[in-house]
C-alpha cells in the first residue's frame, strides 16, 4: 500500500499528460539485518599413534603381525639356504658336466631363485595385508570415537598431530583429546 501514491500519480499523468504533486512518497527501504559476531572455531587435537599403541587389543594385533612376519622370514631364509647348497654344489661339479645336464641345472637353479624371489614379493604383500586386517577393527574403533567426541564437544575438526603434521597448536582455541580417547577406545 505505500507505493499506492507513487503508482497513481503515473497513472494520472499517463492520463491527463500533466504530473500531479506528491505530497509524500512511502518508500521502503530495506533495513540490513543486524551481522552476528562469527563463533570461535574450536578443534579437538589427538596422537593418532599414542591412542593407537595404548590399545589393550593393539599389544595382540602387533604379535600376530609379528607371528607371521618371523615364519615369513624363516621360510625365505631357509629358502635362501637351500638355493646356496644347492649352487655350491652346482660350482663343484659343473668342470665335469656334460653340456646339457649344465643348462638343465642352471635353467633349475634359475627358476629356484626366481620362486624364490616372488615368494619374498607375495610374502611382503600378505603381510602388509594382514597388518591391514589386523589394525582395521582398532581404527575403525578410534574413528567412531572421534566422530562421537566432535560431535559432542561441538568441534569443526580434529587434527592428527603425528609426524610433524601440526608444528603448532594454540592450546586456548583447541582441546586435547589424547586422555578421553584413551578411555573410550579401550
Amino acid at each position: 500500500m505505500r507505493f499506492f501514491p507513487l503508482i497513481l500519480s503515473f497513472f494520472a499523468l499517463t492520463v491527463s499528460g500533466q504530473p500531479e504533486p506528491i505530497d509524500s512518497i512511502d518508500v521502503e527501504v530495506p533495513q540490513e539485518e543486524p551481522v552476528e559476531e562469527p563463533k570461535a572455531l574450536v578443534f579437538g587435537y589427538f596422537s593418532y599413534d599414542e591412542v593407537l599403541h595404548s590399545m589393550p587389543a593393539y599389544t595382540q594385533a602387533k604379535k600376530n603381525v609379528e607371528t607371521l612376519a618371523k615364519q615369513f622370514q624363516d621360510e625365505a631364509s631357509r629358502s635362501e639356504a637351500e638355493f646356496s647348497k644347492r649352487y655350491e654344489a652346482f660350482l663343484e661339479e659343473q668342470r665335469d658336466l656334460a653340456p646339457s645336464i649344465l643348462k638343465k641345472r642352471q635353467a633349475e637353479l634359475q627358476d629356484m631363485m626366481e620362486r624364490n624371489v616372488a615368494f619374498k614379493e607375495e610374502s611382503q604383500r600378505l603381510l602388509q595385508q594382514a597388518e591391514h586386517d589386523a589394525y582395521a577393527p582398532l581404527k575403525a574403533k578410534i574413528a567412531t570415537a572421534l566422530a562421537q567426541l566432535g560431535k559432542e564437544r561441538g568441534l569443526a575438526f580434529i587434527l592428527n598431530t603425528d609426524h610433524d603434521a601440526v608444528p603448532w597448536i594454540d592450546t586456548d582455541l583447541g582441546v586435547d583429546l589424547n586422555a578421553v580417547l584413551k578411555l573410550r577406545v579401550r
